[in-house]
């Protein structure tokens, strides 16, 4: 199951609170990990935050094409927004404390996402 899988990686990642897989031609989240804090405005806004700045295919994104990847960080926290290659609508979010080590986070997050928005 797809919470299973997002649970899985919040564990190998502990700075990770929130961990949500969501449709940004929808702009909703579909599935979180089980154990996130946010409530659902909370959800509602990571969603809208990572369809501002990564896109989506109503609305205009930063840059000349969509991103891949976008880290926001602000004090105490970051916010990660990974886009599914197969499924550009796809896209994976993360909230963490500063202290992720985003380089290993991404390295398991991506094949993750690729995994969940093929339906595998």
């Amino acid at each position: 199951m797809v919470v299973d899988d997002l649970d899985d990686l919040q564990e190998k990642f502990a700075a990770c609170d929130t961990i949500a897989f969501a449709d940004l031609s929808t702009q909703m989240i579909l599935v979180t990990n089980s154990a996130t804090s946010l409530p659902r405005e909370g959800l509602d806004n990571l969603c809208a935050e990572a369809a501002l700045t990564m896109g989506t295919k109503r609305q205009q994104f930063l840059g000349t094409e969509p991103s891949a990847s976008a880290v926001i960080a602000s004090r105490g926290q970051i916010r990660i927004f990974l886009r599914a290659k197969s499924e550009p609508s796809d896209v994976m979010c993360c909230v963490s404390s500063s202290d992720l080590d985003i380089n290993a986070f991404l390295a398991e997050a991506q094949p993750l996402l690729e995994k969940l928005s093929s339906g595998a």
